[in-house]
């Protein structure tokens, strides 16, 4: 299901996962990643603000969607329903979340909204080729084995390509890319909370420019 959009996140190869909440913050961030070659962005629900914080996630969303057409926008840490509709509502073209979550994920193919479940174990990837999903998030990658347990779910998965995601940075990017199991990578080591406090954006479009090269090379 959703090859056509999935073959777009490979292609991508790095999906970086940015927690903003400051519209033109994510503006911002989303130019020095395309300036530095990076074309996906996943805009994290992740907020202590309750409705209020989520609403300025939204509107991130939105925002970068309409200013960068070209780019590829999703929204992350999506662990319900309700917070899916936002997103959907808001322009978000995937759906990517930590776990694996029924209600969010039949919610998502309702709509006809690409949808990355989290997994890490041989039940839930099941579970998601139920829902003739094959393309999802292992994750936390590096603290559930990496890439050792990737290629042993490979075995009796042949057909399920992962989206690597926690604990990836720019060190190991290019070995989980280079494995076939992996369709892309996401990871923050790029748009990191600190960079973007400090509106660090030259910093953000060359660690780009080097990730882009990764992205490359796979």
């Amino acid at each position: 299901m959703f090859e056509d959009f999935n073959a777009k996140i490979e292609q991508a190869a790095i999906v970086p996962v940015v927690k903003v909440s400051v519209t033109e913050d994510a503006l911002s961030v989303a130019k020095a990643l395309c300036s530095g070659g990076i074309g996906a962005i996943e805009i994290t629900f992740r907020t202590t603000e309750g409705e209020a914080g989520f609403a300025k996630i939204a509107e991130c969303i939105k925002a970068v969607r309409d200013a960068f057409p070209d780019m590829l926008v999703g929204a992350g840490t999506v662990i319900n329903a309700n917070l899916a509709a936002k997103a959907i509502h808001a322009g978000a073209q995937f759906i990517v979340s930590p776990g694996f979550n029924p209600n969010t994920v039949d919610f998502c193919l309702e709509k006809g909204v690409p949808m990355y479940p989290g997994v890490c174990n041989p039940s839930q990837i099941e579970a998601a080729l139920e829902k003739n999903l094959n393309l999802l998030k292992f994750f936390p990658a590096e603290e559930c084995g990496g890439l050792k347990m990737i290629k042993a779910l490979s075995g009796p998965f042949p057909t399920v390509k992962f989206m690597a995601t926690g604990g990836i940075n720019e060190q190991n990017a290019g070995s989980y890319l280079a494995c076939p199991s992996i369709a892309a990578v996401g990871g923050s080591w790029m748009v990191k909370e600190s960079f973007i406090k400090a509106k660090d954006w030259q910093t953000i479009t060359r660690l780009s420019e080097v990730a882009s090269k990764i992205a490359k090379s796979k």
